[in-house]
């Protein structure tokens, strides 16, 4: 086998963004763990061809339908492993994730992102899927440093928001591909008309890049562990945290002011 994994179901996630419609059917009949015998019984159960399972095989880096169902059946009786393994799994993927984290932290990127966000009272963010989440963890943590933080979660809002940007707007984008093109064409009319952008991405050769003033590169996992057992979202969320950190760091004045007036409105309640 080329991927040195032996469990089927994260191998399935890892390759997740990539299926074909039909693979996309034959994935979501594996993840549901039914017992298979045959290429034949599988392609008849699930009403595709064979020739589609074997590429689908091949498409997760297997080399036939023998390897599949054999990493199958392995897979299957993982399950019925106890928990301290998958605990021990779990914590390895986020210790790496961490590791890499560390790696990808830029001082100068993120203090000019704790700028942009200190010298904006308004700020938008945009987040298409997985993403919109970084935005709802964005705007807990700065709304209450007295910030008013927007979000545009769909492609028709984000356009909208893009035609209606004007000079001085504050937009922070966070994409983990980086490749949507929604995103890319939306952050260029944002930015013809006068509006700051800035980005969260995985992507270094991201053609939003092309758009900002300035970008966090989130961390990302072997293609095999990326989907698997780590929600996609956690690398985007290292990274605000370490702007939050820094932001509270440099501004420490200003954090306090705010939290000791939700401290009296606290009280008042």
């Amino acid at each position: 086998m080329t991927q040195q994994l032996n469990d089927i179901f994260l191998l399935i996630e890892a390759h997740r963004l990539d299926f074909t419609n039909t693979e996309q059917v034959i994935a979501d009949y594996l993840l549901s763990k039914q017992k298979i015998a045959t290429i034949e019984q599988l392609a008849q159960q699930i009403a595709v061809s064979p020739a589609s399972i074997t590429r689908f095989a091949k498409k997760i880096g297997l080399g036939n339908f023998k390897e599949l169902i054999f990493l199958y059946n392995l897979s299957l009786g993982a399950d019925k492993d106890d928990g301290i393994q998958v605990s021990s799994s779990v914590t390895a993927s986020y210790h790496a994730l961490a590791t890499k984290s560390d790696s990808f932290y830029r001082e100068a990127a993120v203090n000019r992102f704790v700028d942009a966000v200190y010298a904006h009272r308004v700020i938008q963010f945009w987040g298409l899927g997985f993403n919109a989440f970084v935005g709802e963890d964005f705007q807990f943590k700065f709304t209450r440093l007295g910030k008013f933080v927007v979000i545009f979660n769909d492609q028709h809002s984000i356009s909208l928001a893009a035609a209606a940007a004007v000079t001085d707007d504050l937009i922070i984008i966070a994409s983990l591909s980086g490749t949507d093109v929604s995103l890319t064409r939306a952050a260029k009319t944002a930015k013809q008309n006068g509006a700051h952008i800035l980005l969260i991405t995985t992507n270094e050769d991201s053609p939003i890049i092309n758009q900002t003033e300035e970008t966090l590169f989130a961390a990302v996992l072997e293609r095999q562990e990326q989907l698997g057992n780590i929600s996609p979202q956690i690398p985007m969320l290292i990274q605000l945290d370490m702007l939050y950190t820094q932001y509270i760091k440099r501004h420490k004045q200003t954090v306090k002011k705010w939290l000791q007036a939700e401290s009296i409105l606290k009280e008042k309640r």
